[in-house]
């Protein structure tokens, strides 16, 4: 909207400036004519006056003495004059039409001609008026025209004194009509009119296709440049004129700046770590791959964006950000954790100050590394050194309960052999018996837990062994209503391993699986070989784990069973870990999944 009436301002502005200077030169030019027009009526008027002042070539009394009327009543003799001169002022109006032209006798203080006689006749006789300019005039001695209301109506009127003898004995007058005169102004207004009514619309016409013009000019430029700053290879197509020269200018103005950025940005862009910069308002201004990568939000959905919309409910980007930018403070190593997505990263961050050679904040700097791998690692790390201290721990517990259990074993079968058939205490001998076998094959579980890597590693088919795996389940799946699908990609991929302690490690992952799923449902085993390692993917649809528990599920004794040891899938990740592989659980929307990944064999692949 705000565009909408700069732009409207605009034309009108432009309109106003080539339009208003054509109306106030007619304003002008038209009174300029008034006037002119005026002057030369007047000046014409004056020499038809002048004219007869010329044409009488005596005065009053010589034509009454040529009458023999000198001394004849007032009446009579303006009569006589009339007579005398009547001929003259008839020429003379004749040759001026629309003029009217007589003479005034000041002694008789009448109007003794009025020409043309046929319409002015009726006038001669009568005196002027004790204001009328004409006494002015003879006073005076002076010409002068009077616009106004006088005898003959509203006229102008030019008079001049007549002079005879060193005595002024009246005056000569010539008048036309203001009617007429304004008839005249009225058809030069209207041309005038015309011509500047055709400028001015000749005016704004033109004004207007050339605002238009360069409305589409500024328009190429401006979106031009809003490309450039997403896309500097984006250039201008070639026009002519001074746009052309612009276009030109923006375009190795663009080229310029590609060429000077495409260094940074390719080292931006190849960092491994995310880098993202904001000037000093908070807009996004460059968003590297890394950081695609890590946030999963593309470069056209962050750039030029504020960070408050692109980060939301991520506090702790927030938080680092708005300190940065409001109060100037860094951040060093704080750790993130994106929302959503089905891997959960872990993140560590930094921010910084970006300012200009002259020490000028221009914005902040936000660096993300990704440190899921390493925090894996750490966590592996971690766990493998309890696990062998357990595991030392575990072989110790499991030795020197072991020989105990075989002495009582042997005792109890000795004392059972020693007492007579249905002797009632030969059902606790069995019991006795059956405890130690039980704590047997746990002293069992704690020796493969201490030493999972006894057997030798051998060449081991994933597929072969997954499905030897779940014919040993297949009875209890369908008991439980639990369908078993299979989906193996590079089945024949194989593992240096031995086949029977796999069978053991997917053994205890299905059969975890198969409780977890007491309402039945779909168990989704797949195998995929990815960048040299073999992955299987056991998924099931059962209740999904604890985010605190999806770590501690492989520590040695941790269970949520009520009959378990916890023994299984520390085994698992124990047995996984002898062959370069590990054991990895996460939530998915399916249920729970659990991956087993272990190194490719390598010569099988060849």
């Amino acid at each position: 909207m705000k565009s909408y009436v700069y732009r409207i301002r605009f034309i009108v502005s432009v309109i106003a400036v080539t339009v208003l200077p054509i109306i106030v030169t007619g304003i002008v030019l038209l009174k300029a004519a008034e006037q002119a027009l005026l002057q030369e009526k007047e000046k014409k008027l004056l020499a038809i006056t002048q004219q007869l002042d010329f044409a009488l070539s005596q005065d009053f009394e010589n034509v009454l003495r040529e009458q023999g009327m000198q001394n004849a009543s007032r009446k009579q003799q303006i009569k006589a004059l009339n007579r005398g001169l009547e001929q003259l002022t008839d020429k003379i109006a004749e040759a001026h039409p629309g003029i009217g032209v007589g003479y005034y006798a000041r002694r008789l203080d009448a109007i003794v001609t009025y020409g043309p006689s046929k319409e002015m006749g009726q006038h001669v006789g009568m005196p002027i008026a004790p204001d009328h300019p004409g006494r002015q005039v003879m006073n005076q001695r002076s010409a002068d025209v009077v616009v106004g209301p006088q005898v003959r109506g509203d006229i102008m009127n030019a008079m001049h004194p007549i002079e005879r003898g060193g005595e002024v004995i009246g005056y000569a007058w010539a008048n036309e009509l203001m009617q007429s005169i304004d008839i005249q102004l009225a058809g030069m207004r209207q041309g005038i009119y015309s011509i500047v009514g055709i400028g001015c619309v000749i005016a704004a016409v033109a004004s207007g296709l050339m605002v238009h013009r360069v409305e589409i000019i500024l328009l190429e430029i401006k979106e031009g440049l809003r490309r450039l700053s997403h896309d500097l290879s984006f250039r201008m197509k070639p026009a002519a004129g001074e746009p052309g020269e612009i276009f030109e200018a923006i375009n190795k103005m663009a080229a310029d700046l590609q060429a000077s950025r495409s260094h940074t940005e390719t080292i931006i862009h190849s960092m491994e770590s995310g880098v993202i910069a904001l000037d000093h308002s908070g807009r996004i201004t460059a968003w590297n791959e890394a950081a695609t990568r890590i946030t999963g939000v593309s470069l056209e959905q962050a750039i030029d964006k504020e960070y408050t919309d692109v980060f939301r409910g991520e506090e702790e980007i927030l938080k680092a950000l708005s300190e940065a930018l409001s109060e100037g403070r860094t951040t060093r190593d704080a750790e993130w954790s994106p929302r959503g997505g089905g891997i959960r990263l872990y993140v560590k961050i930094g921010t910084f100050i970006w300012k200009s050679p002259m020490e000028q904040v221009l914005g902040a700097i936000i660096v993300m590394d990704d440190r899921t791998e390493w925090k894996r690692m750490e966590s592996s790390l971690a766990q493998a050194k309890r696990l062998a201290v357990i595991g030392e721990l575990a072989a110790s517990i499991a030795h020197e309960v072991r020989n105990p259990l075989t002495s009582i074993k042997a005792f109890a079968q000795i004392i059972e052999d020693e007492l007579p058939a249905g002797h009632d205490s030969r059902e606790y001998t069995g019991i006795i018996v059956d405890e130690v076998e039980r704590l047997n094959r746990f002293t069992d579980e704690l020796l493969l837990f201490s030493r999972p890597n006894e057997e030798h590693h051998v060449p081991a088919r994933v597929g072969e062994v997954l499905d030897q795996t779940l014919l040993l389940i297949e009875r209890s799946a369908v008991s439980r209503g639990v369908v078993l699908h299979k989906v193996y990609r590079d089945s024949p991929a194989s593992v240096l391993a031995s086949p029977e302690l796999l069978k053991q490690v997917f053994l205890n992952i299905l059969i975890n699986a198969l409780q977890a799923m007491k309402d039945g449902g779909r168990l989704l085993v797949q195998t995929e070989a990815v960048d040299g390692q073999v992955c299987i993917r056991i998924t099931n649809e059962g209740p999904p784990i604890a985010e605190e528990h999806l770590q501690t599920v492989f520590e040695p004794f941790f269970t949520t069973k009520k009959s378990g040891t916890g023994l299984g899938l520390a085994i698992s990740q124990r047995i996984v870990q002898a062959y370069g592989g590990h054991i990895s659980a996460r939530n998915v929307d399916m249920g729970v999944q659990l991956t087993v990944v272990l190194p490719a064999k390598e010569e099988e692949e060849a």
